[in-house]
């Protein structure tokens, strides 16, 4: 079971859109997502999300695939069901970020846990209401500062200034109904020292509280389509009674790919 430390991180809309009240949405749906690449190939899974608790289904190597991020039972699980084996992981306590639930403050640091963060300033930014920090982080030997206004509402990041000369920022440029749903269209603008810039949308869907459609630079998008709100059963993470645990070395070999869907397509995320 290759990949089981990747648990769900890559394929959900979360990272780049905050939480948007001070209570954090737990509102359980289920929807397909579908990936598409410059070269026009298309790439679906499906994903339930329950109660701190996120399902993901994907086709790899001929075989299905079922990754379960459990935060309620503290285990992030890879399921093989036509092996009827699985792998499990516990989650430890200082890596027990809910994926799918995000920050509740405006804090940059609250996923960041080697971070040191300092409220500067309290502005405004864009017509919207920011808190200004300043990130601390020690890597290699050095010392790396970075300054981030963060909005008060949506609790992310509206503008960045990284170490490297690099610049993040993003605008709401208006609302817009997506798939039936209301949303806001966000902008999002990388400016590289040397003048290149990197462009991107996202569609903010603000009951889920989660981009529902992101279209990136070079021909990427991706989006959750046939969103169903609606409580999802328990046995959605949970193993199935005939279901084997086994370690990484027990694994069988996966079959040769026969055309299968990769599920992993890389989308560019400054973190």
């Amino acid at each position: 079971m290759k990949g089981a430390r990747g648990f769900l991180l890559a394929s959900c809309f979360c990272a780049a859109m905050g939480a948007s009240a001070a209570e954090p949405s737990n509102v359980q749906f289920s929807a397909q997502v579908v990936k598409s690449t410059p070269d026009k190939k298309t790439h679906q899974s499906q994903i339930y999300v329950g109660d701190n608790q996120v399902r993901l289904e994907y086709e790899r190597d001929s075989q299905t695939r079922v990754e379960i991020y459990d935060m309620k039972n503290q285990r992030a699980l890879l399921l093989v069901p036509q092996q009827a084996s699985y792998m499990e992981r516990k989650v430890p306590q200082e890596e027990q970020i809910n994926p799918m639930l995000l920050p509740t403050d405006s804090n940059p640091c609250s996923r960041i846990r080697e971070a040191q963060c300092k409220l500067l300033a309290s502005e405004s930014l864009y017509g919207r209401e920011v808190t200004k920090w300043e990130m601390v982080v020690k890597q290699e030997g050095k010392t790396l500062r970075s300054l981030h206004w963060m909005d008060e509402e949506r609790h992310m990041p509206l503008r960045e200034q990284w170490p490297d000369g690099s610049v993040s920022e993003l605008r709401l440029m208006g609302d817009e109904t997506l798939h039936g749903r209301a949303t806001e269209r966000w902008e999002m603008k990388n400016s590289q020292p040397d003048g290149e810039s990197i462009t991107s949308t996202q569609w903010y869907d603000p009951e889920l509280q989660i981009a529902i459609r992101e279209e990136l630079s070079g021909g990427y998008f991706r989006e959750l389509r046939d969103i169903r709100v609606a409580p999802q059963p328990d046995h959605l993470f949970t193993v199935p009674p005939n279901y084997q645990r086994v370690t990484p070395e027990q694994q069988k070999p996966a079959a040769p790919p026969t055309g299968a869907l990769q599920q992993r397509a890389p989308y560019p995320a400054r973190q």
